[in-house]
């Protein structure tokens, strides 16, 4: 019986070792699973940013080509209106000269008549030909002014388009991080080099923002964010950052020193 009882003990130890295994194999595999997910999740988050930088990089681009509309428009415009300037002196200048021919028709009494009776002064025909030429002019006015406003219109349509975009590259390039940002290390992918941050949108990280990875009051190396959900994030671990023989662990912080 004495041998009986530590033969049972034996059997016991083994069946919670092979317990123990099994729950930790199984934890393993789960964890491996969870991994492969976040793996298939940061390929995509990659891809997202590279999207993102190249709508930024479009929208750059379209800021820059409305500018050059806005200011081709408002070149347009300033030499419309010095045509339109120098059509509208030339109207004053035909009229102070059909005024001035009036009153000598008037004087010399030839206004009743279409031939010139004034030898050397000005005759009917004068008189013509100016006011069809002041008519022209007044037609031109007209169409200089039509022209002006669709220029107008286009110009203030191209700076208000240009500065919509502009506010749209500002806005993207204003989004930082907020100074002083912690988290932790919720997870870490050696094979993949990346891991899961506890911070999320909802705590102010933002894609490519760089944190410093510290284990008690240590730095051990750096990540930069490629990812962000809600509530937790992914994290590249930078290349060259970890010191010598460290691992990243579940459980090291992270924080966003700024400046």
């Amino acid at each position: 019986m004495a041998r009986i009882a530590p033969l049972g003990i034996t059997l016991l130890l083994l069946l919670a070792t092979c317990f123990f295994g099994f729950e930790t194999r199984s934890k393993v595999q789960d964890l491996d699973n969870q991994l492969g997910q976040l793996g298939i999740q940061l390929n995509s988050s990659k891809q997202a940013v590279a999207k993102a930088q190249a709508d930024l990089k479009g929208a750059q681009d379209d800021a820059a080509k409305a500018k050059a509309d806005a200011d081709s428009a408002k070149s347009q415009l300033a030499t419309v209106q010095s045509n339109l300037d120098a059509a509208n002196k030339q109207v004053a200048d035909d009229k102070t000269s059909i005024a001035d021919l009036t009153a000598k028709l008037a004087k010399s009494g030839t206004n009743q008549g279409p031939a010139p009776v004034v030898q050397n002064g000005p005759s009917q025909a004068d008189m013509d030909k100016l006011t069809a030429q002041l008519k022209d002019e007044t037609a031109q006015i007209a169409e200089l002014n039509q022209v002006k406003d669709t220029l107008n219109t286009k110009a203030q349509d191209a700076e208000s388009r240009a500065n919509d975009l502009q506010k749209d590259v500002d806005r993207y390039k204003s989004h930082t991080v907020r100074n002083g940002l912690e988290g932790e290390v919720l997870a870490v992918n050696q094979g993949w080099n990346f891991v899961v941050l506890s911070i999320g949108d909802h705590q102010g990280a933002v894609t490519n923002a760089e944190m410093i990875l510290k284990r008690g009051d240590s730095q051990i190396g750096k990540v930069r964010i490629t990812s962000v959900e809600p509530s937790t994030s992914v994290a590249d671990i930078i290349p060259g950052t970890l010191s010598r023989g460290v691992r990243v662990q579940p459980g090291d912080r992270v924080i966003f020193p700024g400046g």
